[in-house]
């Protein structure tokens, strides 16, 4: 049986890979923008996070949409850049399903498997003039070592034996990394309708990046891998001024509609809707039927959702601060990375949730049921789940201090290293937990039934254990219940 459901799993996750891969191949990317075109006129369906580029580094000014280029700080030149993600709804879809020991790699954002920072460039006028592409060095090391292996394939898109390449000079105390020393700069002229094209990439130590440390120990991350491609026209944009005057606000789709509809919508049948990152704050969805709704990214702050139907819907990353979900139904929805920060979840179905990451600090889920949710990694301090069932869920790493789980049920829940400082458990059904390695340093632990919970490594200092059954349990070096 056991062997049987392995084999399911790993089917299920390799599918689901292959899925992620598809949906990145066919989703837009950077070379999909057409250069020419202007920012209003520039699609938005497959691209996120808009802000002012700082020459292909992280973002800063947070922008809504192309247009807002004006807000960026001009480069010598007049040129403004916009930075910007692809779309990451199919990545959290996986994040939400597989299992937290599986390493994930974000690489909604990527070239070549290479995660990169993507932004456009921008002339004075708005027109679209060129854009670029650098390793991201944001990413773990060993990610972040393939930097350096970009410009191959970004050379290889326009040919490469259109570039020309200059090794640069060492600068004092650059030294090899892994035995290569790659610091250069490729430049092509006139390449694709006009473009110029600059690539330099480096794959070295600087001074002060050391093999070991003055303690001999060796180092880790010291070193440079980065490729910074940068695609411009070499020509101003033919007819600007006759472009701008017949420029025109772009009509309203159907999409539009349907949000403004779901802005007051209590009791619609919106199954299946798509409202990815609709804004839905103060939104009235009392008792709607939303089943299997897109919401990824959706702004829903202070909405009332009381009754609604979420069965498998989609609020990966969603914003539900202050919402009302009272008596709704999330049977089996994702909400990885969700924020539900003070949202009133009494009485909600959470059955089997996909809810990595959530965030729930200060939330009510009063008599909710969560029985084999996903909670790992959540932020659940300062939280209500009196006399919720919380049965087999899943809460490894997940910080609760200072929450209230009196009378609870936790029958069977993994909860390895869950932080649960100042916890309430008074009462609660622990039977069978897994509390390896969790922290419970002045947690109330009265009359709670811990018979068969496996409590290895765990941190009971200054607990209060009066009444508690430990029959059975594997219980931490050193403690000895109260008689």
């Amino acid at each position: 049986m056991q062997q049987t459901m392995l084999r399911l799993l790993a089917t299920f996750v390799l599918g689901l890979l292959a899925t992620v891969a598809q949906a990145r191949d066919a989703a837009y990317a950077i070379w999909d923008l057409p250069i020419g075109a202007h920012a209003t006129e520039l699609p938005t369906e497959n691209f996120i996070d808009y802000a002012c580029g700082t020459n292909g580094g992280p973002p800063s000014t947070v922008l809504a949409a192309w247009a807002e280029y004006t807000r960026c700080r001009p480069e010598p030149g007049g040129i403004r850049e916009v930075y910007f993600r692809y779309d990451d709804e199919t990545e959290f879809v996986a994040r939400a399903h597989y299992d937290p020991a599986t390493q994930i790699i974000d690489r909604s954002t990527s070239a070549h498997d290479i995660p990169i920072i993507v932004s456009v460039l921008f002339d004075g006028q708005g027109f679209m003039v060129g854009f670029r592409v650098v390793s991201d060095p944001r990413v773990e090391i060993a990610i972040r070592e393939l930097g350096a292996r970009l410009a191959d394939p970004l050379m290889a898109r326009y040919g490469e034996e259109k570039f020309a390449c200059t090794n640069l000079a060492r600068s004092d105390g650059e030294i090899e990394f892994q035995g290569m020393f790659i610091k250069r700069e490729c430049r092509a002229s006139g390449i694709a309708g006009g473009l110029d094209l600059v690539l330099t990439n480096s794959f070295l130590r600087k001074r002060g990046q050391t093999i070991v440390d003055l303690a001999g120990a060796p180092t880790e991350g010291q070193f440079e891998s980065t490729t910074h491609f940068e695609a411009r026209l070499g020509a101003p944009i033919a007819d600007a001024a006759a472009r701008l005057v017949r420029l025109t606000p772009a009509p309203a789709t159907e999409r539009d509609a349907l949000i403004a509809r779901a802005r007051n919508c209590e009791g619609c049948d919106l199954a299946g809707a798509d409202l990815k990152r609709a804004d839905l704050t103060g939104a009235n969805l009392r008792g709607a039927n939303l089943k299997g709704a897109i919401l990824h990214g959706a702004i829903l702050a202070n909405a009332d959702l009381s009754g609604a139907d979420l069965t498998g819907a989609n609020l990966n990353r969603a914003n539900l601060r202050r919402a009302q979900l009272t008596a709704t139904n999330l049977f089996e929805a994702m909400l990885y990375e969700a924020r539900l920060d003070a949202a009133n979840l009494t009485g909600a179905d959470l059955a089997g949730a996909y809810a990595g990451r959530v965030q729930l600090i200060g939330a009510n889920l009063t008599d909710a049921y969560l029985a084999w949710a996903d909670l790992h990694t959540a932020r659940l301090n300062d939280a209500n789940f009196t006399r919720a069932n919380l049965g087999a869920a899943r809460l490894n790493d997940a910080q609760l201090a200072r929450s209230n789980l009196a009378g609870a049920v936790l029958t069977s829940a993994q909860m390895w290293r869950a932080g649960l400082v100042g916890v309430d458990l008074s009462q609660a059904d622990l039977r069978g937990a897994d509390l390896f390695g969790a922290n419970l340093r002045d947690a109330d632990l009265t009359s709670a039934n811990l018979s068969g919970a496996r409590m290895l490594g765990a941190t009971l200092s200054n607990t209060k254990v009066t009444g508690a059954n430990f029959s059975g349990a594997q219980l931490p070096a050193g403690f000895v219940p109260s008689p």
